[in-house]
């Protein structure tokens, strides 16, 4: 309870805690609804399924590279929020062109997006908490960081539920991924007007690190 209430009572590792949950319940429901894209709308298979999750990973990758070599600047609270953007708006982009159109090598470049916006998000935040919290903190804050993991599958039973409700698999997964990819940037744009630590956070760091 004690991580609990630091949390709540410092509003910047709030916002960015609820942030990478919030991504992780509505962004990684696409995951568990993959074999329903390459099977039975993109019509690749199990191999184009796992081509498809194999781009997302690299662009992951790619991105999580390049942060940890620039380190840390006076955007990385821009960073963490258009990241956040782009990532909800490439995963409403990736269900609704595969639903419309079908076309494997868009959804290919769009899951490559997915994977470099998570990173940069996901990165960003993590070693933020990281350097801002206190010794004495980290390890309960982190570990309530590392619930992220918990809330994925959960997503993955939204998704599903919503999608059943809708129709069939091949309309109501993709509408109910979309939904969810326009939810978490609508979410992520609040922080960039409501809170000028976080626009403000490199700086915020960069200041921690020098003390």
């Amino acid at each position: 309870m004690e991580g609990v209430r630091f949390i709540w009572e410092n509003n910047v590792f709030l916002i960015l805690i609820c942030i990478t949950f919030f991504n992780s319940f509505f962004g990684m429901a696409y995951i568990p609804m993959m074999p329903v894209f390459a099977v039975d709308i993109l019509k690749v298979g199990a191999d184009g399924q796992g081509v498809l999750m194999g781009l997302g990973g690299i662009g992951a990758l790619s991105a999580t590279m390049i942060i940890g070599r620039t380190g840390n600047f006076k955007q990385k609270g821009l960073l963490i929020i258009f990241g956040s953007v782009f990532f909800g708006l490439s995963i409403a982009g990736f269900a609704l062109s595969s639903m419309q159109y079908g076309n494997y090598y868009a959804a290919l470049i769009l899951l490559f997006i997915v994977g470099v916006s998570s990173s940069c998000y996901m990165i960003s935040i993590m070693s933020s908490l990281q350097i801002m919290v206190p010794d004495h903190m980290r390890g309960r804050v982190m570990g309530f960081y590392g619930m992220t993991w918990s809330i994925m599958p959960l997503g993955g039973m939204y998704a599903g539920l919503l999608s059943g409700y809708i129709g069939e698999d091949t309309t109501g997964v993709p509408i109910a991924v979309a939904i969810g990819g326009i939810l978490i940037a609508v979410f992520a744009i609040g922080p960039f007007f409501m809170n000028r630590n976080v626009r403000n956070l490199g700086t915020i760091l960069q200041t921690h690190q020098a003390n």
